[in-house]
C-alpha cells in the first residue's frame, strides 16, 4: 500500500494530539478519486479518513469532512473495501452524522455506521478504532437525549483507552463527560471532569477543545449561580476561540444563552436586545433554541406576552436538531409560566405536567425539580394549598440542589408564598427575606425587586419605614427595567404608606437563630444572613466572611463595602484577632473548615466593636452549626452527583427472567441502562432465545411499566391486513370495515409496542412505520387527519436485516431508525451456564400444582449441558416438559438420561466434555449443581486471566467487589491462579 509510512506516522502524531502537523502532512497527498471510488488505492481512503478526523475534531469543518468521505457514503461501495479501510471510513462517516453542527446529520445512520466500524475493528483487533467508535456513539446518544447510554459508551471508551496513548481520545472522553454532567445536573462531577479537561486541552494546544472548556466553565457558573462577571468572562473566552471555526459549534449557542442570562440578572436588558439583533443579522440560520428560550424568558419578565408567545411557538413547533426533548421540556416549562402570567392556570398546568413527564423520562433532575416548583406556583395561584404542599414535599427529594443559590432562592420564595396563603405572615416574611438575600447574592436585579415588593407588602403595617425603603428600591429597579405592572404596584403601595414614619426599635440579632436555620442550605446564605444582621449593628463599614480552603488559600464568601489593601489574615488558632485596623472573629471552631468574619475598626471604635461582639457571641455556636449543615449538604450533593453505581447485582427484571451467564448478566445491565430511554430498541437473536421476554423486561424496567405492553407478530398476519392491524382504520374505510379499529399502535399509547419478526413486515407498509417513528403520529385508513401517539417501539427479528437491506427487501432508513439501541440475545449454546438455572426454573413451573418436586441426575444434566440446542431456550423448555411426562414417580420423581429425547442422549456420547464442569453426584440438589457450575466458570476465567481480578471481573460482567463476594462464597482463592502463572521452571546451576 502506498504512503504506508506516512499513514503510520500520522496515526502516531494524532495520538499525541498534533493534529495541525497531520493536516499539513496529508493535504498534499489527497488525490481525486476515480469514477468508481472503491477501485482507488486503499491508501487514498485511509488518508481521507485520517484527514477527516482532523477536519472534524480540530477544525469543526463539516463541509470539508463531507467532501472527503461522501464518495464512500454508500454501503455497496464500502463492501468492496478491505476490512481495515472500511472500518476507518465507516468510523468517520459515523462521526460526521453524529456531529451536532452537521445540519444534514442522520443520527440513526450514525449508529449504524459506527456499528459497521466496530464490527471490522473487532475483526482487525484494532483497540484504538473501537475506542473512537464508542466516543462517537456517546456523542450521537448525547444529541438525541440518551444520557445514560452516552455515559455507558464513554465508560467503555475509557476502559479501552487505558491501553492506548491517545491524548485526543482522552480529551473527548472528558469533554463529553462534562457536557453530560452539566445537562443532567451533576455539577460537582462536572467541576471535577472540567478540571481534567482543561489540562488535556492545554496539553493538546487544541483551539476547539480550549474553547469548549471555556464554554463549559460559563455554563457551570450559570447553573450554580456564579457571579455574572465570571460567566461573562468565560463566555468572552469561549466566543473568541469558537467563533472563528469553520462552523461555530452548537455549544456556542448555549454559551450565548448563558451570556444573556448573566446580563438579564445584571439588569442589562438593553444590551441583550443589541446582542440578539446582532446575532440574528449576522447569520442566515434560524436562532438556536437555547438563545430563543432565553429571549422568550426576557420577554416574559418584561410582560411582553405576545413576543413571548411567538418565540415559544417557534421553539415548540420546530424541534431542535440537538437535544430536542431537553429543549422542548425547557420550552414547555416556560410556556407554563407564560400562561400563568396571563392568568390561565389550567393551560399552565397542562404544560407543566407535560414538562414534568418528559423530564422524568429523560432522567434530568434539574428539570424535574423545576417542573415541581412551577406546579407549586400554579397550585398557589389556584388556591389549591394541599396540592402546593404536595409539590413542595416532592421537591424536597431533590433537596441537595437547594444548597445552590438559584434553587435556594426559588424554594424560599415559594415557601413564603405558601405560608402567606395559609395566613402565617411572620413566617412568610422570614422566608421572603431569605429569598431576597439569595437573589441579592446572585446579583439578580429583577427578582431582588420582586422580593422587595413581597416583603414590603407584609411589613407595611408594622414597619412602614422598612416598607418605604423596600418599595422605593423596587420601584426604581422596575422603572429602569421597564416593567410597567410591577412598577405601578410598587408606586401604589408607596402612596398608601403614612407620610410621617416613626422608626421601629428592634434588636436585629433577635431573628438571627431563625435566619441561620433557614440559611443552612448553603455556605453563602449563612454568610449573608450573618452579615445582614451585622450591617444593622455595625453600619456603613466594610464587612466580609472568609473561608480558609484546604489548599491554604483564603476565599471571600461574601462581602459588603470596599476592602482595605492589603489584608493581613489572622492565625487560624485564634478565635479573635485585631491587626492592621481589621477585627477578626472566627465563626467556626477548629478542627475542620475555618471561617472568619472581618471588619474595619479604628482604635477609637474598638470599645463599640467589643459591644457588638458581646451581642453576637451567644450566636457563634448557632452560626457554626449552620455552616456545618451547609458544608454537609454540599458534600452530599457532590457524592450524589458523581453518579456511582452500586456493586450489588441488578435484580431480575421479570419473575420468569432467569440467568447465570456473564453474557445474560451484561444484557440485563444493558436493559437497566436503557430504562429511561425513549428511543427504539432492536432485539436480535436466533429463534427461541427469548426475544419477547427481553422486550417485556425492557418495558417492565422503564417508566412506562404501568402502561400497556402490546405485542404484534408481523409474520402472523396476512400482508394485506397488516396496515389495518398496525395503524387502525375508520368505519367504512374498506369493504368489510363495519366498525372502526384503533390498531395496535394506538392500543399501546403511553406504553410499549413490541413488533416481533420485524423482518417480515411488508415493504409497502414500511414507509408508514418509518413516518410514525420520525413524527410520532399515524394516519389510520380512512382518517382525514393524523393522530399523535406516544409509544416506545421495541422490535425483534431472527433475520439478518442488513442482508435484507442489501437485497432491497427492507428499507435502509427504517433499519437505521429501529437500530438506535441494539440488544443481542446470544444462543443458548454460547451461554451454557444458564442451562442449570433454566432447568430448575422449568422443573418448578411446569410440574402440575400439588405435584412433588422433581430432581435430575448428573448424567441427565451433563447431557443437557453438552447438547447444542438449535431451538434454544424454547427447545429446552419443551425437552423438560416432555421429560416430566416420562419421569417415574417412585420412589422420588427424578429425570434420568433415559427420560430425555434421543438427540439429547446422543450428545453425551458424541460430544467431548465441555471445560465447564457440571454435577457429578446423582443425588446432588440442583442448587449445588448451579454452585459447582458457577465455581468452575469463575475458576476457568481466573485461569485464563492469570488471576487478575479486574480482568476476570470484566470478562464475567461483574464488578471487582461482586467477584470478590462470589469467590468468598464459593471458596475460591485467586492467589492459586496467580502462582500458577508466576512459577518459573528452575534451571540447574552449579
Amino acid at each position: 500500500m502506498r504512503h504506508s509510512q506516512t499513514i503510520a506516522l500520522a496515526r502516531s502524531l494524532l495520538a499525541e494530539g498534533r493534529s495541525g502537523e497531520v493536516a499539513r502532512m496529508l493535504e498534499p497527498l489527497i488525490e481525486p478519486l476515480p469514477p468508481d471510488p472503491a477501485s482507488a488505492d486503499a491508501s487514498q481512503h485511509l488518508l481521507r479518513a485520517l484527514l477527516a478526523r482532523v477536519r472534524l475534531l480540530r477544525q469543526d469543518d463539516v463541509s470539508g469532512t463531507h467532501r472527503l468521505l461522501q464518495p464512500l457514503d454508500t454501503p455497496a461501495l464500502r463492501e468492496r473495501l478491505a476490512p481495515a479501510v472500511r472500518a476507518e471510513v465507516a468510523l468517520w462517516l459515523g462521526w460526521l452524522h453524529a456531529w451536532p453542527e452537521n445540519r444534514e446529520a442522520d443520527r440513526a445512520r450514525a449508529f449504524n455506521l459506527l456499528a459497521e466500524a466496530e464490527r471490522f475493528f473487532q475483526q482487525e483487533l484494532n483497540t484504538a478504532g473501537r475506542c473512537w467508535v464508542r466516543i462517537g456513539r456517546a456523542l450521537a446518544y448525547l444529541t438525541i437525549d440518551e444520557y445514560a447510554l452516552a455515559l455507558q459508551a464513554l465508560d467503555e471508551a475509557a476502559s479501552l483507552k487505558e491501553r492506548l496513548p491517545d491524548v485526543q481520545a482522552d480529551a473527548w472522553i472528558q469533554d463529553l463527560r462534562v457536557w453530560i454532567a452539566l445537562l443532567t445536573g451533576r455539577y460537582r462531577r462536572a467541576e471535577h471532569e472540567l478540571e481534567r479537561l482543561q489540562v488535556l486541552a492545554e496539553q493538546a494546544a487544541d483551539t476547539l477543545l480550549q474553547g469548549r472548556t471555556a464554554a463549559y466553565r460559563a455554563l457551570l457558573e450559570q447553573a450554580q449561580g456564579g457571579a455574572p462577571s465570571a460567566i461573562l468572562e468565560a463566555a468572552d473566552t469561549a466566543e473568541a476561540l469558537l467563533s472563528g471555526l469553520m462552523s461555530p459549534p452548537y455549544l456556542l449557542a448555549w454559551v450565548r444563552a448563558a451570556r444573556l442570562a448573566a446580563l438579564r440578572r445584571q439588569g442589562a436588558w438593553g444590551e441583550i436586545d443589541r446582542l440578539l439583533q446582532r446575532w440574528q443579522s449576522g447569520t442566515s440560520r434560524e436562532t438556536p433554541h437555547p438563545v430563543l428560550l432565553e429571549a422568550a424568558e426576557l420577554a416574559l419578565l418584561r410582560e411582553d406576552f405576545d413576543t413571548c408567545a411567538q418565540l415559544l411557538e417557534q421553539a415548540l413547533t420546530s424541534p431542535a436538531p440537538v437535544q430536542p426533548r431537553l429543549l422542548a421540556t425547557r420550552a414547555a416549562l416556560l410556556q407554563a409560566r407564560h400562561f400563568l402570567a396571563r392568568n390561565l392556570p389550567v393551560r399552565a398546568r397542562e404544560w407543566a405536567e407535560r414538562a414534568y413527564r418528559t423530564a422524568q423520562e429523560l432522567g434530568l433532575e434539574p428539570l424535574v425539580l423545576e417542573a415541581l416548583l412551577v406546579q407549586t406556583r400554579i397550585a398557589l395561584a389556584e388556591k389549591a394549598l394541599p396540592q402546593a404542599r404536595s409539590f413542595l414535599q416532592q421537591a424536597e427529594a431533590f433537596g441537595n440542589y437547594f444548597s445552590l443559590l438559584p434553587w435556594a432562592a426559588r424554594r424560599f420564595w415559594l415557601l413564603g408564598e405558601r405560608l402567606e396563603a395559609e395566613g402565617q405572615p411572620d413566617e412568610a416574611r422570614a422566608h421572603y427575606v431569605q429569598a431576597l438575600s439569595a437573589y441579592s447574592l446572585l446579583g439578580d436585579r429583577y427578582h431582588t425587586a420582586r422580593l422587595q415588593l413581597a416583603v414590603a407588602r407584609l411589613v407595611r403595617t408594622n414597619d412602614p419605614s422598612q416598607a418605604r425603603a423596600l418599595l422605593e428600591a423596587a420601584a426604581q429597579t422596575f422603572d429602569a427595567l421597564g416593567v410597567a405592572t410591577q412598577r405601578q404596584e410598587a408606586r401604589r403601595l408607596l402612596q398608601q404608606l403614612p407620610h410621617r414614619v416613626v422608626p421601629v426599635e428592634s434588636a436585629p440579632e433577635a431573628q438571627l437563630g431563625h435566619a441561620l436555620a433557614r440559611a443552612a442550605l448553603s455556605v453563602e446564605l449563612v454568610a449573608e444572613a450573618w452579615l445582614q444582621v451585622l450591617r444593622q449593628l455595625w453600619p456603613d463599614r466594610w464587612l466580609a466572611v472568609f473561608q480558609h480552603t484546604p489548599e491554604g488559600a483564603w476565599r471571600t464568601v461574601r462581602s459588603y463595602g470596599t476592602a482595605p489593601e492589603p489584608i493581613a489574615f489572622p492565625p487560624l488558632d485564634r478565635p479573635e484577632a485585631f491587626q492592621n485596623g481589621i477585627a477578626w472573629l472566627r465563626l467556626r471552631p477548629m478542627p475542620g473548615p475555618v471561617f472568619f468574619m472581618a471588619t474595619r475598626v479604628s482604635e477609637t471604635a474598638r470599645a463599640d466593636w467589643e459591644a457588638v461582639v458581646a451581642r453576637l457571641r451567644p450566636w457563634l455556636p448557632v452560626v457554626a452549626l449552620a455552616l456545618d449543615h451547609a458544608l454537609l449538604r454540599a458534600r452530599q450533593f457532590g457524592e450524589l452527583a458523581n453518579g456511582h453505581t452500586p456493586d450489588e447485582p441488578l435484580p431480575s427484571p421479570l419473575e420468569d427472567f432467569v440467568y447465570a451467564s456473564p453474557a445474560m448478566r451484561a444484557l440485563v445491565h444493558q436493559i437497566y441502562r436503557v430504562r429511561s430511554s425513549h428511543s427504539p430498541v432492536l432485539i436480535t437473536g436466533e429463534s427461541g432465545t427469548g426475544k419477547e421476554l427481553i422486550a417485556r423486561a425492557v418495558h417492565a424496567t422503564s417508566d412506562r411499566r404501568d402502561a400497556p405492553f402490546v405485542a404484534f407478530n408481523c409474520a402472523n398476519v396476512p400482508p394485506e391486513l397488516i396496515d389495518s392491524h398496525l395503524f387502525g382504520h375508520e368505519k367504512g374505510a374498506f369493504t368489510g370495515a363495519t366498525q372502526a379499529n384503533p390498531g395496535v399502535i394506538r392500543a399501546a399509547d403511553g406504553g410499549t409496542l413490541f413488533l416481533d419478526e420485524i423482518g417480515d413486515l411488508p415493504l409497502e407498509v414500511q414507509p408508514k412505520l418509518l413516518r410514525f417513528l420520525q413524527e410520532g403520529e399515524i394516519f389510520p385508513l380512512g382518517a382525514r387527519r393524523p393522530v399523535r401517539v406516544n409509544v416506545r417501539v421495541v422490535a425483534a427479528t431472527h433475520r439478518d436485516l442488513e442482508a435484507l437491506v442489501r437485497e432491497g427487501k427492507f428499507r435502509e432508513d427504517l433499519y437505521y431508525r429501529l437500530n438506535v439501541i441494539p440488544l443481542h440475545v446470544p444462543p443458548l449454546r454460547e451461554r451454557r451456564e444458564d442451562i442449570p438455572v433454566l432447568v430448575r426454573h422449568f422443573l418448578n413451573t411446569l410440574r402440575p400444582p400439588g405435584a412433588p418436586a422433581v430432581s435430575i441426575t448428573s448424567r441427565a444434566m451433563e447431557a443437557l449441558m453438552r447438547y447444542d440446542w438449535p431451538g434454544n431456550v424454547r427447545q429446552l423448555r419443551n425437552e423438560i416438559e416432555r421429560a416430566l411426562v416420562f419421569v417415574a414417580s417412585e420412589p422420588v420423581p427424578t429425570i434420568d438420561l433415559k427420560d430425555l429425547s434421543p438427540a439429547v442422549q446422543r450428545a453425551l456420547r458424541d460430544e467431548p466434555a465441555r471445560p465447564v464442569r457440571t454435577a457429578l453426584d446423582s443425588n446432588q440438589p440442583l442448587d449445588a449443581v448451579l454452585a459447582d457450575t458457577e465455581k468452575a466458570l469463575i475458576e476457568q476465567v481466573l485461569a485464563e486471566n492469570r488471576g487478575r481480578i479486574s480482568a476476570a471481573a470484566r470478562a464475567l460482567g461483574l464488578t471487582r467487589q461482586g467477584l470478590y463476594k462470589k469467590m468468598k462464597r464459593l471458596g475460591i482463592d485467586p492467589a492459586r491462579f496467580q502462582r500458577r502463572h508466576t512459577d518459573v521452571n528452575p534451571t540447574a546451576t552449579s
